[in-house]
């Protein structure tokens, strides 16, 4: 403990650097857009600043000055612009008087009551929760996509100082609008403040839930939606890794707020704020487009009826005006800057992978990039991710919810983490959709991604985009029903929040698990290599990393989850552009490999054998080696390594 609290509030203290610097990024754009009330404010500057500081950390990467002390100048400067310019517009609510007022206990005398008394409780749980989540994000990164892929790109693009390609990592090239995020926590501390940025995006969405319920004047409702966000198990621990997934939901969610508020009032301010959060999810994984596209579909229908008055009555000089000039609605002139400011922030991320494959999309369509990136194990590679999961009948589509709890591993679900239980009951939502407005339009989303789900992703981290929407969809279904039983209000009111005291309950008890069992986040590099000794194959890693030059290759063999922890370059079998070169374990079979292997400048191989896909025969490969060019010089239960022979 005395070691982690001074590491705890150190990485704290660089996360909140980070979220005040955005913030302040974000509050320049959005200073003038009507705020319903300052969760809301704080939840989208925040989530927009994040996007538009990862920009201008990726335009620093073109230009190849990437340098953590400009990272580190750029983020204060940023944050103390922020906190003068809060003072500054603070200044009269900050003097002594006010400050004498708030703290008077007359002033507080008429809330000392049973319901405030309720909430006061409610927010505790809440915050407990939250401190708990907070703590599962501070172990060191020990899941798959995060230490196969992610953190390999972020951590070259800070040591590169600028936009690295790493070939050897499975998808070299992706939308890198997070792992500029995750290259900046690096930069200013470790790859555990990275963890704790997906975690700021996850209570970003929790907030946001919450904020839409105070929009409508229904806070309960909008903490239950809130709380059964954070109960998903599968969501609790993406929210713990440097995982992209939780972050493209944010951005998406938030979006789709935003062009709601837009629907409901026609402000142009918000048009331009949720066209521009989706083209930031699009910035962060290819899945992105889908509501990027969606939602410039939505701006022309916005426009549709106004355009067919114009045609029938173009005769009519003054009403042409009105439409195409009026500054204070939604027009053309609106709809194209929308969309030009959708395509400027898109734009840099599917460029560079385009600059790089020839192809925006890489490692979809692979037969449209050039060189090594179209080749055609590529398309194999993606097509083997989905097969078998395909489930495309319609008795199918309406149980995929059912099926996340019976068989989550059908959908790759790590672990069996999959979603909390009550998701089973939002189909109910789309019945209430006939009836209700409000769920009729979180319905029309969340459906249309389904299907573009269910017809070609099948997998369920990839639906986790919409499950904010679908859980707010299925909350306004029930406060519909409850409305239509007539239940008096303040009954409605205490239906949410027993609710989500009991959801807040189950999740605090099962984190809290997790971190007894645990222990708390190892605070000192002693204690963080004791626990990563726990992970599979780890100690082959560090023998590796204690006798091998840096300048050194290492041909990485069914473990990819190691890729992060190599000090050396690393060629990993299983990535996309190396796939098809896996040995057969018989001489003179791999010769050709070996080969391979020599032009590659490879030294060592790192092989966890246990994994079910490798054929190897049943020979020591201490005494009989595979290949004659590498002796075998470290084994364990899980993993062999092997050194090339010096030449004589």
């Amino acid at each position: 403990m005395l070691d982690y609290l001074p590491w705890a509030i150190a990485h704290l203290g660089a996360l909140a650097l980070m979220l005040l610097c955005a913030a302040g990024l974000g509050n320049l754009f959005l200073r003038k857009c009507p705020f319903h009330n300052s969760v809301e404010r704080f939840v989208f500057t925040a989530a927009l600043g994040l996007g538009l500081c990862a920009l201008v950390l990726f335009i620093l990467g073109l230009f190849g000055i990437l340098y953590q002390s400009i990272i580190w100048v750029l983020t204060v400067e940023g944050t103390l612009a922020t906190v003068l310019n809060f003072l500054y517009s603070r200044r009269r609510s900050l003097g002594i008087r006010q400050w004498k007022q708030i703290l008077s206990i007359q002033q507080w005398k008429h809330l000392y009551n049973l319901r405030n008394a309720g909430i006061a409780l409610l927010i505790i749980m809440a915050v407990s929760c939250w401190v708990l989540l907070l703590i599962t994000s501070q172990y060191p990164p020990t899941n798959w996509d995060s230490i196969s892929n992610h953190l390999p790109i972020a951590r070259a693009n800070l040591t590169g100082h600028g936009l690295v390609i790493v070939p050897g990592i499975p998808f070299p090239v992706v939308p890198l609008l997070n792992h500029m995020l995750f290259t900046w926590a690096m930069a200013l501390k470790d790859d555990v403040l990275a963890q704790m940025v997906v975690h700021s995006f996850l209570v970003l969405t929790a907030l946001g839930l919450y904020a839409w319920g105070k929009r409508q004047s229904r806070s309960a409702l909008g903490l239950a939606a809130a709380a059964l966000w954070l109960a998903h198990p599968l969501i609790r621990e993406l929210g713990t890794t440097a995982y992209v997934d939780i972050g493209l939901t944010c951005f998406v969610f938030l979006g789709v707020y935003a062009l709601r508020v837009f629907w409901d009032h026609r402000k142009t301010s918000w048009w331009y704020l949720g066209i521009a959060l989706l083209a930031m999810a699009s910035g962060t994984k290819i899945t992105g487009l889908f509501f990027a596209g969606l939602g410039s579909l939505l701006g022309l229908l916005m426009l549709a009826p106004s355009f067919l008055r114009f045609l029938r009555r173009r005769s009519t000089q003054k009403e042409s005006e009105e439409i195409v000039l009026d500054e204070h609605r939604f027009n053309w002139r609106s709809l194209l800057l929308g969309l030009s400011l959708s395509f400027l922030i898109v734009m840099p991320w599917y460029a560079f992978s385009a600059y790089i494959t020839g192809n925006p999309l890489w490692p979809f369509f692979p037969q449209y990039s050039k060189g090594i990136w179209g080749s055609p194990w590529i398309a194999s590679g993606v097509q083997g991710l989905m097969r078998g999961l395909r489930q495309a009948t319609v008795k199918d589509f309406f149980l995929v919810y059912v099926d996340f709890l019976r068989y989550p591993a059908r959908f790759d679900a790590g672990d069996n983490l999959t979603l909390f239980p009550p998701i089973v009951l939002w189909p109910l939502a789309w019945i209430v959709a006939l009836f209700n407005r409000s769920v009729r339009w979180w319905v029309f989303w969340a459906l249309a991604f389904t299907v573009f789900w269910f017809l070609e992703v099948p997998l369920i981290r990839y639906w986790l985009p919409v499950l904010p929407i679908a859980g707010l969809a299925l909350c306004e279904s029930i406060q519909w029903i409850l409305e239509r039983i007539r239940l008096p209000a303040n009954l409605q009111d205490g239906v949410w929040v027993t609710a989500s005291i009991v959801i807040i309950s189950l999740s605090g008890y099962d984190v809290g698990k997790q971190i007894n069992a645990k222990g708390l986040p190892p605070a000192t590099s002693v204690a963080r290599e004791a626990f990563l000794d726990q992970l599979n194959g780890y100690r082959g890693v560090k023998y590796v990393n204690a006798h091998a030059n840096k300048t050194d290759t290492v041909c990485v063999l069914s473990a990819s989850w190691l890729n992060y922890y190599f000090d050396q370059r690393v060629i990993d079998l299983r990535g996309n552009l190396y796939g098809h070169r896996k040995p057969t374990f018989r001489w003179p079979n791999d010769q050709l490999w070996t080969q391979w292997l020599d032009y590659e400048n490879v030294q060592w191989l790192f092989i966890y054998y246990r994994a079910p896909e490798l054929d190897i025969p049943n020979q020591n490969p201490l005494t009989n080696p595979f290949w004659p060019d590498y002796q075998l010089v470290y084994a364990d239960h899980d993993t062999w390594v092997f050194r090339r022979k010096p030449v004589l």
